[in-house]
C-alpha cells in the first residue's frame, strides 16, 4: 500500500499527458503510486512502462467527475492527489506534504500558473464550510485527502463539479493549507475540459438552486457565485443576462467591483444595440427586454 495514490484524469491529450506523468515520476519522495485514467479517449492512452504506473480505460466518456471517480475506486494508498493531464508537479509536490499528514484530513498546497507570478492561495485552516465558496475554491490539483474521509464527485455535474464537491467534502473534514507553490497550471489553447463556458453557468445555476439553504445562509457566497456567473455570460456576448446575474450578487451582498461589472454590462449591451441592423433595436428592446438573461 503507498502513501499516495496520484489520479490523472486524461481525454485526447497525448503530448500533455506524458509530460504530466513525468512530472510526476519526478517526485522527490518515492512512496507513490499514478493511476492514469482515460476517459474513452479517441486514441487510447499509453502510459510508461513503470510499476507505479496503472492505466484504467473507461468505456465511455462520462467528464471529469466520473474519471475522477473511477480513480478513486482503482487507487490504493493512504492518500489520494489529483493532477490534471494538461498540468504539473514540481518535484516536491508530495514531499512538502509529508510532514504536515497529521495536521488535518485534507491537505492544501497552492497552484500557480507555469509562466508566470507567485500569488499566495487561500490558506484555509480548521472547519472551512462556512467560507469555502466564499471565494475562488483550490484547485482540485492543490488537494492531498486521506481515502477514508473522500467523498465522491456528483457525476451529473458535467461542469463545476469541484465547486458541489468542497461543499459537500468540507462537511465531512477540516482542512490544512501547505504554502507551498506545488502545482502548476498550464495556460494553453485548448479547453481545460471538454465542457464549456455554457455548461459552468448552467450547472451553477443548478448549484445555486440545490444548495439554496446554504446560499441563503452565506450571503457573500451567493453573491460571489452570481458574479462569476455574470462573468460568463460577458464572455459570452450576453450582456443582459450578465446584468441579471450582477444585479443577483448585488442585492446578496453590495461590493464595488461587482458595480463596475455591472456598468460594463450596460456599456456592452448599448454597444450591442448599436451594432443591430435598422429597426432591430425597437423589437429588442421593447417587445422582449431582458429576455436573453431570464
Amino acid at each position: 500500500m503507498p502513501t499516495f495514490s496520484v489520479i490523472v484524469t486524461t481525454f485526447d491529450r497525448p503530448s500533455l499527458l506524458s509530460e504530466a506523468l513525468d512530472s510526476v515520476l519526478r517526485q522527490t519522495v518515492r512512496d507513490f503510486e499514478i493511476v492514469v485514467v482515460d476517459d474513452a479517449s479517441t486514441a487510447p492512452a499509453s502510459v510508461p512502462d513503470d510499476p507505479r504506473v496503472r492505466l484504467v480505460r473507461r468505456g465511455r466518456r462520462g467528464g471529469p467527475a466520473a474519471a475522477r471517480n473511477t480513480g478513486v475506486e482503482h487507487a490504493r494508498g493512504r492518500f489520494i492527489c489529483f493532477l490534471d493531464d494538461d498540468d504539473l508537479y514540481t518535484p516536491d509536490r508530495l514531499e512538502v506534504v509529508v510532514p504536515h499528514l497529521g495536521r488535518a484530513p485534507l491537505l492544501l498546497v497552492w497552484a500557480r500558473y507555469l509562466e508566470g507570478p507567485r500569488k499566495p492561495g487561500r490558506r484555509l485552516e480548521g472547519d472551512v464550510h462556512d467560507v469555502i465558496l466564499d471565494a475562488t475554491t483550490p484547485h482540485l490539483g492543490a488537494v492531498t485527502i486521506s481515502r477514508e474521509v473522500i467523498v465522491p464527485f456528483d457525476e451529473t455535474y458535467f461542469a463545476s463539479q469541484d465547486l458541489e464537491w468542497w461543499l459537500r467534502q468540507t462537511q465531512a473534514c477540516h482542512v490544512a493549507t501547505v504554502p507551498s507553490f506545488s502545482y502548476l497550471v498550464r495556460r494553453h489553447s485548448g479547453a481545460r475540459e471538454g465542457w464549456g463556458t455554457q455548461a459552468r453557468v448552467e450547472n451553477q445555476l443548478r448549484l445555486l438552486r440545490q444548495y439554496e439553504a446554504y446560499f441563503e445562509d452565506h450571503p457573500r457566497a451567493r453573491a460571489f457565485r452570481w458574479r462569476r456567473i455574470g462573468l460568463m455570460r460577458l464572455a459570452l456576448g450576453d450582456p443582459s443576462g450578465a446584468r441579471a446575474a450582477f444585479t443577483a450578487s448585488l442585492a446578496a451582498r453590495p461590493s464595488a467591483r461587482t458595480a463596475w461589472h455591472f456598468l460594463r454590462s450596460l456599456r456592452m449591451a448599448r454597444e450591442e444595440i448599436r451594432g443591430m441592423p435598422a429597426g432591430h433595436e425597437t423589437e429588442g428592446t421593447a417587445s422582449s427586454p431582458g429576455r436573453r438573461g431570464s
